[in-house]
């Protein structure tokens, strides 16, 4: 998807991609999600889902950050929580 494609690989002023691999230029791709982190791994960022319309392609950006003392709670398992766009 062209458009998930240039928002991978303009980053957001110094942030980082958290995508894995290549992005597949396959046309019954309908929607993408691009995610991004600060240099340091943090869990702060932006986390944007591209999608085509009728009209052309719709832009959703999440934006989140926390705070020096925020605690996760660690995922059920013995599992890591993802970095931002990851699920």
């Amino acid at each position: 998807m062209a458009p998930a494609t240039r928002f991978r690989e303009t980053p957001t002023a110094d942030l980082v991609s958290t995508a894995a691999g290549q992005m597949p230029d396959d046309p019954a791709l309908d929607s993408a999600i691009i995610g991004y982190t600060q240099a340091d791994r943090s869990q702060q960022g932006i986390v944007y889902t591209v999608a085509k319309t009728r009209d052309g392609v719709a832009v959703r950006a999440e934006i989140a950050a926390l705070t020096a003392s925020a605690v996760c709670p660690t995922p059920p398992g013995g599992g890591v929580w993802g970095l931002p766009g990851q699920g």
